[in-house]
């Protein structure tokens, strides 16, 4: 494949239920959706774990969570194991981020050439009484993100419109003075709370025209209802609350698809769009209320599946891939753009390039894996998503398996109907060929403790609450009680 630029735009807490280009006919997301339309849009990408500091760490690197121990999101990515960013610095590439990182500071050497107005977790060391899980921390009170719903931006979108703002100007201005094949990280905070959508964009969809979440007639799986004890924003909405956080959560996304519509149309009027691959992926997505659930941290769709769509010279155009891929695969994927070989990245097994990939015919058979270990959670969870089977493994729990051709919205769980004993077993024996479940639960745990210590213990952790979301650079952070 000839060597091109590659531009990532990245978006936060994306659900592929709420972008046109994956079946939703209300949302109105025009570039997202003519990105897909001139490349090939991946329908089973996946998280390798469902928050974004963990999430973010396994972009940069293309190894697993456990591999990394980035378990939550108080272990940010430091720069201790090599990113696809320090692969193109020292082979002579510009590799230079505008945005959300969510990496530990700024001046670790995780890989980029220049960062521009990152955003990283707060100095207080992230959410500190996520690393609060044997026994968990009781439910919160309100939280703030909910408590402000309601049109008119935040201070989190304004810091979006500066990234586009910054990411447009770099491409006017730094990209043409490159003389090798650059790599630029664009990334924006939106859709993720605080649901404050800018007002034209909020007035672009009406109440009526919005769904009420899906719901179970069965109870929740045990783990999941005490991670929904645990993170309870559910407790404190009715449906009017429900419905004005959706049409929040959709005018996000149509604010950030204008930005992505800014920032393509500078690369055209560049003269760059014929020497680019683009990369659009979010981090994870949003559970959006179904089953009762708000945010993300589990492995049904809504939170775990994730939208992924590669475009530019090479690629087909209007083609859906049923091949599994994460964002394991983005770091191959960056050095396959700008010609470097994918042999001299210490990718895990599993990573692959996405340009390749796009190419080539399906491969249901593909595994992809998630793990997560954060907020929330009595114990560690994992899911194999392999063929059209979903399993979900819950240390200390049953299981979860899902046929997604038959449930895609995964109403019927059959972790424990006998009839698949085999496809379970086969399905545990995947898992445990890529780490030992037990095992990493331990680890995450006991690393978790060290780090609560270090933080003054349990009660001074609890005593200071949640935190409302990363700040922007320049604001502080915020925690709730």
């Amino acid at each position: 494949m000839t060597p091109t630029n590659v531009l990532i735009l990245c978006v936060d807490q994306q659900t592929t239920k709420v972008l046109g280009c994956y079946g939703n006919d209300i949302i109105k997301t025009p570039n997202i959706d003519r990105l897909a339309n001139q490349g090939v849009r991946f329908d089973n990408a996946y998280t390798p774990s469902p928050l974004c500091v963990p999430a973010r760490a396994t972009m940069a690197t293309g190894r697993h969570v456990h591999e990394l121990n980035t378990w939550d999101g108080c272990h940010p990515y430091t720069g201790h194991t090599m990113s696809w960013g320090h692969h193109l610095v020292e082979a002579g590439h510009s590799a230079v981020s505008i945005g959300k990182l969510h990496y530990r500071n700024e001046a670790d050497e995780t890989g980029f050439s220049k960062q521009i107005m990152p955003m990283h977790v707060p100095e207080a060391g992230g959410d500190l009484i996520s690393l609060v899980r044997s026994p968990l921390p009781s439910g919160r009170n309100k939280s703030k993100l909910f408590e402000t719903l309601g049109p008119g931006g935040s201070a989190k979108t304004d810091y979006d419109t500066l990234v586009t703002q910054k990411a447009c100007a770099w491409l006017q201005d730094q990209a043409p003075q490159e003389n090798k094949p650059w790599c630029l990280f664009v990334s924006q905070v939106s859709p993720h709370p605080p649901l404050n959508a800018p007002v034209k964009f909020f007035e672009l969809y009406e109440y009526a025209d919005i769904a009420m979440p899906k719901m179970l007639d069965a109870p929740l799986h045990p783990w999941i209802q005490q991670l929904r004890n645990t993170l309870n924003d559910a407790d404190f909405m009715d449906d009017e609350a429900i419905l004005l956080a959706l049409r929040n959560y959709y005018g996000l996304c149509s604010f950030t698809d204008y930005n992505i519509g800014l920032i393509l149309k500078t690369l055209e009027d560049s003269d760059l769009m014929d020497t680019t691959r683009i990369i659009f992926v979010s981090d994870h997505g949003d559970n959006l209320g179904a089953r009762t659930l708000w945010n993300k941290c589990n492995m049904y769709q809504e939170a775990a599946q994730i939208p992924m769509i590669v475009t530019g010279p090479g690629i087909p155009k209007g083609r859906v891939s049923k091949t599994g891929c994460s964002l394991l695969d983005i770091a191959p994927t960056v050095l396959d753009g700008v010609g470097i070989d994918t042999a001299s990245g210490d990718f895990n097994s599993l990573s692959r390039s996405l340009f390749s990939l796009a190419n080539k015919p399906d491969d249901l058979e593909r595994i992809v894996f998630s793990e997560y270990h954060g907020m929330g959670s009595p114990s560690a969870s994992y899911m194999i998503r392999r063929g059209h089977y979903k399993f979900i493994y819950y240390v200390g729990y049953s299981p979860e398996l899902f046929d997604l051709d038959s449930d895609p919205e995964e109403l019927k769980d059959l972790g424990m109907n006998p009839n698949y004993r085999e496809i379970i077993e086969e399905y545990e024996a995947i898992l445990c060929n890529i780490c030992d479940p037990e095992s990493e639960d331990r680890r995450a745990k006991d690393k978790q403790q060290m780090s609560l210590e270090v933080a003054g213990g349990r009660e001074t952790v609890e005593k200071l609450g949640w935190l409302q979301g990363t700040p922007v650079p320049g604001e502080k952070a915020d925690f709730w009680r």
